[in-house]
């Protein structure tokens, strides 16, 4: 099925594969197969029981899909809840997300994230954020009182009281009263003697 734009208001079912320029939901849709298009809106909520190929999608409902999506821009103050991966070039994240895995240039989280592991380039996790899954990037910045589990990067930058079990970088920045299980390091630490770290070693080389 192929559709110009759709916008929903009340409670609408489609099936599936279909084909838009532009989605507006801001009731209820659910599709029974893939959808693939350009620009989705969805302040409503919105079931996908399959993929989600898009150029740009802005959640501020409830986004529920059973496959991936594969997206230019995916920007996120409700909650999305993916099956499996998202793949992205930039990524906004403020709300609350489950998924498989991401995979993306940029991204910025904020909220709740619960992934199996995050792969970018660039990676900022906002204050007070929980972040559940290993993250692997070129650069990551941790602000204050955030909660990580394991992060692997070449530039990593702890913000003060942020909590992480794993850190593993060429070069740290660690800001005081933050508490880390593990640190290891490459190149260089700049550790505030106020911080709690249960081991800290330097290698030869990281998991990235």
């Amino acid at each position: 099925m192929a559709i110009e734009e759709l916008y929903v208001s009340g409670n609408v079912r489609l099936k599936g594969p279909l084909k838009f320029k532009a989605i507006r939901v801001s009731g209820y849709l659910s599709v029974d197969g893939s959808i693939e298009g350009v620009d989705m809106d969805v302040s409503g909520a919105v079931i996908v029981d399959g993929n989600i190929i898009a150029r740009s999608i802005d959640v501020s409902g409830a986004l529920n899909v059973s496959g991936y999506i594969e997206i230019e821009e995916l920007s996120l103050s409700g909650s999305i809840k993916v099956l499996r991966a998202i793949n992205a070039r930039k990524l906004s994240l403020s709300g609350k997300l489950k998924a498989e895995k991401i995979t993306a240039n940029e991204a910025f989280l904020k909220g709740s994230i619960d992934v199996n592991e995050i792969r970018c380039r660039r990676v900022y996790i906002a204050r007070n954020s929980k972040v559940r899954g290993a993250i692997y990037a070129c650069e990551v910045s941790i602000d204050r009182d955030a909660e990580v589990e394991a992060i692997y990067g070449r530039k990593v930058l702890i913000g003060r009281g942020v909590e992480a079990k794993l850190i593993e970088a060429e070069e740290v920045s660690i800001d005081r009263d933050a508490e880390i299980s593990i640190v290891r390091y490459i190149s260089k630490a700049d550790i505030d003697k106020s911080c709690k770290i249960d081991r800290i070693d330097r290698v030869d080389k990281i998991s990235i």
